[in-house]
């Protein structure tokens, strides 16, 4: 069957994307990278456009929020992909535009529903908090501690967006039969690394949030980088999870297995793996046992 990008592959493409970014946020975003690499930025940002115009005036303003802010963090960086830009300089920017974005969608809701302080924010938050409790009695979550940690929160799904688009692209291309178009800047994904500086931004975030140093600000700052740092980290273990089952030829069961115990049970692990491996090279060690073995 020749491969090509048909208006009922779009409709496809679009519904799909659509109701799996309003139902999970992020697992829409490989359907997203395939609707804006298949058929071009405009049918891409007129849709997302649409969409998101959409949902805020049904008064659904928390879907427009989440729906704008993973379609321009995706776009962004698909964007500045296309023009050849380095895939961490333009993760840096699409998330920090995704952010953004996000900040905008919170301050036009609050003020449209009437919040205009902090305190009214807080109130916000005892209430969404006293609804998880209801639900879910075993969790137990700090207003507080809610309020602060927001702004990791959103930049901490914007990244997962971003990675389950990346690592999920080529099987959504394929399951379509759609043509890919390779790019000489698109990141390989076994070969994904935190840059060597960041490393040492987490380890002064994470003294910061066990010393008290600098006030109060200073502390909620360094918890929020070090949530992000888990996170940027963990497809860093990720990377080297993939390479080691690679490595030992591991077949659909082994690997189904392996990421529902360290991926779904175990996620802050694969970060730890992440996090040592910028001194172990995990990759670089296991690619040299192997090729003795495939000389042999």
């Amino acid at each position: 069957m020749k491969k090509t990008a048909t208006t009922q592959k779009f409709i496809t493409i679009s519904s799909l994307s659509i109701l799996l970014s309003m139902m999970t946020v992020v697992l829409g975003a490989p359907l997203l990278r395939v609707l804006r690499k298949a058929y071009g930025p405009l049918a891409f940002w007129i849709l997302g456009l649409l969409v998101t115009g959409a949902a805020w005036l049904l008064n659904a303003q928390p879907l427009a929020l989440f729906l704008g802010s993973v379609w321009m963090t995706l776009g962004a960086y698909m964007e500045m992909e296309q023009r050849g830009l380095g895939w961490w300089i333009s993760g840096l920017l699409s998330v920090a535009a995704g952010s953004l974005a996000t900040g905008l969608g919170l301050f036009g809701a609050f003020k449209k529903n009437g919040i205009n302080t902090y305190a009214e924010v807080q109130s916000l938050a005892e209430k969404f908090a006293q609804q998880v409790q209801t639900m879910n009695p075993t969790v137990k979550l700090d207003p507080a501690i809610l309020v602060q940690q927001v702004p990791s929160a959103v930049v901490i799904v914007l990244i997962v967006t971003l990675g389950v688009g990346l690592i999920f692209e080529r099987r959504v291309f394929s399951w379509l039969n759609l043509p890919r178009e390779k790019i000489a800047s698109q990141l390989k994904l076994l070969e994904y690394r935190v840059p060597d500086y960041v490393i040492w931004v987490a380890m002064t975030a994470f003294l910061l949030t066990m010393v008290s140093f600098g006030g109060k600000a200073t502390a909620i700052l360094a918890v929020n980088i070090v949530n992000v740092c888990i996170v940027l980290y963990f497809f860093q273990g990720l990377a080297v999870l993939e390479v080691f089952l690679n490595s030992i030829r591991a077949g659909v069961f082994t690997r189904v297995l392996t990421y529902i115990i360290l991926v779904g049970q175990m996620l802050l692990i694969l970060s730890v793996v992440g996090l040592i491996d910028y001194w172990v090279d995990f990759r670089g060690r296991i690619r040299r046992m192997n090729k003795p073995a495939e000389n042999n």
